[in-house]
Parts: C-alpha cells; sequence; structure tokens
C-alpha cells in the first residue's frame, strides 16, 4: 500500500508524494492534505491543542459547556441550543455536573434518569436527557478525551405514544365562527385549512402569497427562542413546499381581506398582524387562541393541534398518506404515519372490514 502512517492521524502517501491528516472538529472526523511534512505537522500540532486538555479533576459541566458553546452553538439551530442549554442549566450540571468526567458511570446516570422520572418529568422529556449526554459524551470519544461512553450501556427511557387534540369539522366551525372578525381568523384558518405550523404562519410573508394564481409557499419561519423572535429557514428542506390554495375560497377571502387592510404594500411584510399592525409574538398567538377556546367551551386546543386537524379530516375524506404527508412539509411518510398512527390504524379498521363484508357476502 503507498500510503503509511507515520503517527497517529498522520499519514503519507509514497506514490502521491502527499501527507495526509485526519482531524476531528465538531464530532466529525474530516482528511486534508499537504504537500510537505513540515505543513503536515503544524496541522497535526493545531489540531491537538484544540482540544481542551483535561486534567483530572475536569468535571462533566466544564465538558457540557464546551461542548454547548463550540459546537452546538455554532451547527444547530437557535432553538436546539435554547432547550440543550435549559435541559443542561436546570437538571443535567446541578444533579452530575461536579463529577469528574471520568467518574461518569453508566449506573450513575442511568440512576439520574430514573430519579428524574421519579420527580415527574416524563420519559419523552427525560429521553432529551440521555440525547443530550449521549452526544456530548459521544464527543468527548471521537476527540479521544474518553476512551469509552458511559451512554453506550445506559438504557434510553421508553418513548410513550404521544395522543394529538384536534377537532372534528363541526368543532372548526364552531371555532372558525368564535374568531371571524378578529386577527385570529387568519392564523386559525392557515393552520386548519393548510396544516402549516405555528412558526410557518408567523413566517408567512406576502411576497409568499399570490392570490390571482392561487399558490402559497412556505419559505421561511419565524420561531420564539427565550421571548425572542427568532427568523431561521424552515425546519427541514421538505418543510419547504408549494401549496395551491385555488379552490379555497373561504381562505382566500380572509387572506384578500388581510392583504387589503395592511398598513404598508411592501411583499416583505408580514402576511399575519395584530391590530395595531405589528407582527404577533408566537407564544402570545397561542395565549389568545386558548383564551377564545375557553370562552366558547371548546376543547383545549393549539395552533399545532389545528394542523393535526388538517392531518385528521384529510385522511376521513380519503386523502392518501403521501399527500398528507408533503402538505404538512414531512420529511418522509415515515414521520407522518409515526405521528398519526391512531388515525391511519382507525383507517386500516374500516379497510379489514370493507374486506371481510365482501369476502361474507361471497
Amino acid at each position: 500500500m503507498p500510503r503509511k502512517t507515520i503517527r497517529k492521524n498522520l499519514s503519507y502517501d509514497s506514490d502521491r508524494r502527499l501527507y495526509y491528516v485526519s482531524f476531528h472538529r465538531d464530532g466529525r472526523r474530516r482528511t486534508c492534505t499537504y504537500n510537505s511534512w513540515p505543513e503536515a505537522l503544524a496541522a497535526l500540532e493545531e489540531q491537538e491543542t484544540s482540544v481542551p486538555k483535561l486534567a483530572p479533576s475536569y468535571t462533566l459541566e466544564q465538558w457540557i459547556n464546551y461542548w454547548l458553546e463550540e459546537v452546538v452553538a455554532r451547527d444547530r439551530a437557535e432553538s436546539t441550543l435554547y432547550s440543550y442549554r435549559n435541559i443542561a442549566r436546570c437538571h443535567v450540571i446541578p444533579a452530575l455536573g461536579s463529577l469528574p468526567l471520568s467518574e461518569v458511570t453508566p449506573l450513575r446516570v442511568q440512576t439520574y434518569l430514573h430519579q428524574q422520572m421519579d420527580q415527574g418529568l416524563s420519559p419523552n422529556t427525560v429521553r432529551k436527557h440521555y440525547v443530550l449526554l449521549t452526544t456530548a459524551l459521544g464527543l468527548a470519544v471521537r476527540l479521544e478525551v474518553l476512551e469509552r461512553s458511559p451512554m453506550d450501556r445506559v438504557i434510553a427511557p421508553k418513548l410513550q405514544e404521544t395522543r394529538y387534540t384536534f377537532y372534528a369539522p363541526a368543532q372548526l366551525q364552531q371555532l372558525f365562527s368564535a374568531v371571524a372578525g378578529t386577527m385570529l381568523e387568519l392564523p386559525v384558518k392557515l393552520a386548519a385549512y393548510l396544516g402549516l405550523r405555528r412558526s410557518e404562519i408567523c413566517g408567512l410573508r406576502w411576497e409568499h402569497v399570490d392570490l390571482d394564481q392561487g399558490v402559497l409557499s412556505v419559505q421561511e419561519v419565524r420561531t420564539e427562542v427565550g421571548g425572542r423572535v427568532v427568523l431561521k429557514s424552515p425546519k427541514t428542506r421538505t418543510s419547504v413546499r408549494r401549496l395551491g390554495i385555488a379552490g379555497l375560497q373561504d381562505l382566500l377571502a380572509v387572506l384578500r381581506r388581510a392583504k387589503h387592510l395592511r398598513p404598508h404594500s411592501s411583499p416583505e411584510d408580514w402576511v399575519v398582524l395584530r391590530e395595531d399592525g405589528t407582527p404577533p409574538m408566537p407564544d402570545q398567538l397561542t395565549r389568545d387562541l386558548l383564551a377564545v377556546v375557553r370562552r366558547c367551551g371548546l376543547p383545549h386546543i393549539t395552533l399545532h393541534g389545528l394542523r393535526h386537524s388538517f392531518a385528521s379530516v384529510a385522511n376521513s375524506q380519503g386523502v392518501p398518506m403521501y399527500d398528507i404527508s408533503r402538505t404538512l412539509g414531512h420529511s418522509s411518510i415515515a414521520v407522518t404515519s409515526n405521528i398519526y398512527t391512531h388515525l391511519f390504524d382507525d383507517t386500516a379498521a374500516q379497510a379489514l372490514s370493507v374486506v371481510a363484508k365482501a369476502i361474507e357476502k361471497g
């Protein structure tokens, strides 16, 4: 073989006369080539000095903070970073943060996870703690700070099936009547008719809506992180989508009225506005909807629940799961199937009943 290892993470290819240096950055392995030994050695030494040198007393808290600020903050969405910081600050660090990294054992982590559930956190929530520790300590192994991750032998909390709240068509009509003529009418109907996420509704601009052609595009999301509004790209590649609204006369009428009443005429203006012409804070939009629902005596529901209502009605009307998945902007049909298992189970039961009746008739 022309390529031979000279030292750890450094090799030389005698045929190509190139040096290869393997880098570990942000938990990923990369290889770069260099023409000379001094260049390759300098690059390798720089890589080695960039990884924190852990003294025996280096704690889990110090490592998690390094991972959050040097890895997560660079590569992940701000909302993900905010969530991880909260889990670390409120739960993981108070319980395990003072432990030297080498003393974070599988038994200690497993006990911690059980204690969190005993204190009232759901298995689904505690599983996020498991993911945080698995990812952070996995990086420590890849960067050769630890020889082995204790998380390899920790059992993750079993996920509980989430039952989603959704409205039947009659309840949707009650809600539509309750919000008619208010600023909530548009976001409620965007969620119910199109299955949009709250962040997609708040991030909708007029440049994304073509009323003449009857097309609405999801291009940007507007969400709230720690009381601060954050603009970003949609959740996944498939979340960026074009939806045909030409046949939705009720929704088109509400959109036309909103466009006529907007205080400015810039295509970059937000579609959903409060009465004073300012865009609503996403969390406040949820609180406003809940207040209306309580006044009307309707079951508790959020804008995301209206998104689930769209899926439920679509399924009941025989819309194929593939089309429901594309409309919702899910990354795959598997995601749609997993979220709405109970809905599709009902459909399967109906299909089995039809087949059975056909067989019985002979």
